[in-house]
């Protein structure tokens, strides 16, 4: 028992010279604490006077001169240092101090045993500012404060105690004592391991924050900030400087510039980023001052604490130039397909020309006309197919043009293959961005141009697999991507894809992809492919919208 004791006395000394240690090395934030608790030791004197008052002028009205003049000192002096902030840790002690002349004043005019108990409250409110050395303070005023007008009280109010009873008013104020400075000691060493968690949850939310501010002001990549409305809530300089807009003019409202961002492609957005983490897509654009610019576009949510979607952040790259050399690229590679054309038809008409030319010699000798004229007529059809195909490469067509709804159109060959795509175990899906979309065009030219990219898919994936089509009007122009999930086309040869007699089959002739193209370009279109091996394929095809009612 005496060594528990003795270790809980020890535990005690240790934590008052760690008080001691602390007061000396008390940072700008603990100072400001302790000013905000005067304050409101402040507001506590001056609440107990009003009701101290308001209550003796029925009880004891004799009295109220020198409360009024002791409590009322005491306010002032604690009004003193609360209005100076950087003597906080001063005025901390002299308020613990001057916070027990009121009750002396009262248990000396007024000597009733409740003033007596009444000499303890100090030490209750010195608790508030949870700190050890104020408390030890006020511990020891008690116990003096105690001895001595429970002497005084002796022969009025305890006449029937011994002198000696006066050590269990003191023990009873060392046991508040000692249950206040364990209890400041346990508040204090979680507030300060909160506060140690909060400066480190602090410092990593400005590095992230200083991180991020670097970004958005510095990439070259325009980036803006959107409500659910489609209203802008911030824009970085790369995007002032991209649509030749400034900030502070397109706060708070809609970019109406940029038909993506309208509230209805928002909708969309939204939608779908309930199920993945972002979009990503190209886009032809305009900017403010009617400029046309191609954009890679990648939408990210912003989300609050419970998951949901509060904004959208639009990342947003000019591609303009990479997309400007890809068509210098074609309109160059286009200059050297006529030779390049000259030199493949005249080689792959030679071979047949020249069955042709034996077998017609032979006619002249055997009789074996049947079986040569069967070979001969095989030949001839191919000769047919070759210039076909190639007279509808370099020659223009006449078209007849028409208004044609794009999901129709595409439902028609969905039903034309669906046969062939079931046979085949591919699985062939449509997603529309827009219900309706409206084009000016040959139908049966851009069926041809489906029916031919579709089956391209179908037979780059032999084991089976799944064709996406995604259509979407972007700006007057409708975007048709169609995606499979073949092996892909290598990186070594995919610039040579839509060459002429260029072809990875049997029995292609590797005019049909130029055909397509062709078709696509007489439309006022573009025809684009994207591929990575063991990945697939991704055909985009832009084509001129025509709105309903033109």
């Amino acid at each position: 028992m005496n060594v528990q004791v003795g270790a809980l006395f020890a535990r005690v000394g240790l934590n008052i010279k760690e008080a001691w240690l602390n007061e000396k090395r008390l940072n700008q934030e603990q100072m400001h604490i302790i000013h905000q608790k005067n304050k409101l030791m402040l507001v506590v004197f001056v609440t107990l006077l009003i009701l101290d008052l308001l209550t003796n002028i029925f009880i004891f009205p004799e009295i109220l001169p020198a409360i009024l003049l002791t409590a009322g000192s005491v306010c002032a002096l604690v009004a003193f240092f609360v209005l100076r902030p950087k003597l906080a840790k001063v005025g901390m002690y002299v308020i613990v101090c001057a916070s027990f002349i009121p009750f002396w004043v009262v248990a000396y005019l007024d000597k009733d045993v409740i003033n007596f108990y009444f000499l303890s409250m100090p030490l209750i409110m010195s608790s508030l500012y949870n700190r050890i050395l104020p408390i030890l303070i006020a511990s020891l005023l008690t116990c003096i404060t105690l001895s001595f007008f429970y002497i005084d009280y002796s022969n009025i109010v305890f006449s029937n105690h011994l002198k000696v009873d006066v050590f269990y008013f003191i023990l009873f104020s060392v046991f508040v004592t000692i249950f206040l400075l364990f209890s400041s000691r346990l508040t204090g060493s979680l507030l300060e391991r909160a506060e140690k968690k909060e400066k480190q949850t602090s410092l990593e939310l400005l590095s992230t924050k200083e991180y991020l501010e670097a970004y958005f002001n510095n990439t070259t990549d325009s980036i803006g900030v959107y409500d659910l409305n489609g209203e802008i809530l911030k824009v970085n300089a790369s995007f002032e400087k991209m649509f030749k807009v400034e900030e502070k003019d397109i706060i708070g409202s809609e970019t109406s510039f940029l038909s993506f961002t309208s509230p209805n492609s928002l909708r969309v957005f939204l939608s779908k980023l309930k199920k993945q983490k972002q979009l990503s897509f190209e886009l032809l654009t305009a900017t403010s001052e009617g400029m046309h610019i191609d954009l890679n576009i990648t939408v990210t949510p912003v989300k609050d604490g419970q998951g949901g979607i509060i904004a959208l952040v639009f990342l947003m790259k000019d591609i303009t130039d990479k997309k400007r050399t890809e068509e210098a690229l074609m309109q160059s590679e286009k200059l050297s397909v006529i030779g390049e054309l000259a030199a493949g038809v005249a080689h792959e008409i030679r071979n047949p020309v020249t069955v042709l030319k034996g077998f017609v010699h032979l006619l002249s000798q055997e009789s074996r006309e049947k079986e040569f004229f069967t070979i001969m007529d095989k030949e001839l059809e191919r000769i047919n197919q070759i210039t076909n195909e190639f007279m509808a490469l370099a020659k223009p067509q006449a078209i007849k043009i028409k208004r044609q709804n794009l999901k129709e159109l595409i439902q028609e060959v969905y039903v034309f293959l669906e046969s062939e795509a079931f046979i085949n175990q591919v699985v062939i899906e449509v997603f529309h961005f827009q219900e309706s979309i409206w084009l000016e065009c040959e139908p049966n030219q851009i069926k041809q141009v489906l029916i031919n990219i579709i089956k391209n898919g179908m037979e780059a994936m032999p084991d089976g697999g799944k064709i996406i089509i995604h259509t979407q009007e972007v700006d007057g122009l409708v975007k048709l991507l169609i995606k499979d999930e073949g092996d892909g086309i290598p990186a070594e040869v995919i610039n040579k894809v839509g060459q002429p007699f260029f072809t990875t089959k049997e029995q292609g002739t590797g005019l049909g992809l130029m055909v397509s193209m062709k078709i696509i370009e007489n439309h006022g279109g573009q025809l684009t492919i994207c591929s990575e091996e063991k990945v697939g394929s991704t055909v985009e095809i832009s084509l001129p919208h025509m709105k309903v009612g033109e």
